[in-house]
């Protein structure tokens, strides 16, 4: 039953990606130097994060028509939200159109932000697109749709029902992974020659993994739900 809630939940966020790729009517952009961490809440978002040197640092949010009623009734899309600098911290907090604006809004953020920045998230729902070298990854949410491409130093994800995809490259190996939720749907990919431990605590639970459970090895990956499928390669 819980799988059947993933699926549900997931297409919603699924629907995100695939909104018009039409111009946002506005746009908000601020200076990401010298930013050491970002903190994302409020209203469900796709969110692009890059952490690269070799990039314009900068955060853009937007808002783009996302529902099947937008197609018919046409009101320009302002992001709502608001992105404030507060000493090395960028702090986001998404807001998307109201029930009653049958555009159907919704927010895009592209962070670009300097190596090795943590991530904080705490948004009911997003989906996540995490690209280059970060610290520490915190996310709170209820559903979400999750990917990495690089490394961080520790990754902790609470919720209740999300899909996360974490392909490390190597680059800084991860101390600990702390996946917990209701309803989970993980697969980890670590370079050839990764030594790990892991423990899986689960109601039911299908492992497929071609590593070996190493005692004491790290990183160290925790992973609990009432229903898990873990893949780890």
């Amino acid at each position: 039953m819980d799988y059947m809630l993933l699926s549900i939940l997931l297409s919603a966020i699924l629907t995100l990606s695939g909104c018009s790729n039409e111009t946002s009517t506005s746009e908000k952009s601020v200076a990401t130097d010298g930013i050491k961490s970002v903190t994302i809440s409020g209203d469900a978002s796709l969110i692009r994060l890059n952490a690269k040197d070799d990039q314009k640092q900068q955060a853009v949010m937007s808002a783009k028509p996302s529902g099947w009623l937008s197609g018919w009734f046409y009101n320009d899309c302002k992001s709502k939200g608001e992105m404030i600098v507060s000493g090395q911290t960028l702090l986001i907090k998404a807001q998307n159109s109201g029930w009653y604006d049958l555009s159907e809004c919704s927010t895009y953020l592209q962070i670009n932000l300097p190596r090795n920045a943590g991530v904080t998230i705490n948004q009911p729902a997003f989906k996540g697109d995490l690209q280059g070298q970060f610290a520490d990854l915190n996310i709170e949410t209820r559903a979400a749709d999750i990917s990495l491409q690089g490394s961080a130093t520790s990754v902790r994800i609470r919720g209740d029902a999300f899909r996360t995809r974490l392909q490390f490259d190597g680059t800084t190996e991860p101390q600990q992974i702390d996946i917990a939720g209701r309803a989970l749907d993980t697969s980890l990919i670590f370079p050839k020659g990764t030594s790990i431990s892991y423990r899986i605590h689960s109601k039911a639970s299908l492992l497929d993994t071609k590593l070996p459970n190493t005692q004491g090895a790290k990183p160290e990956i925790v992973i609990s739900g009432d229903y898990a499928r873990t893949e780890i390669q």
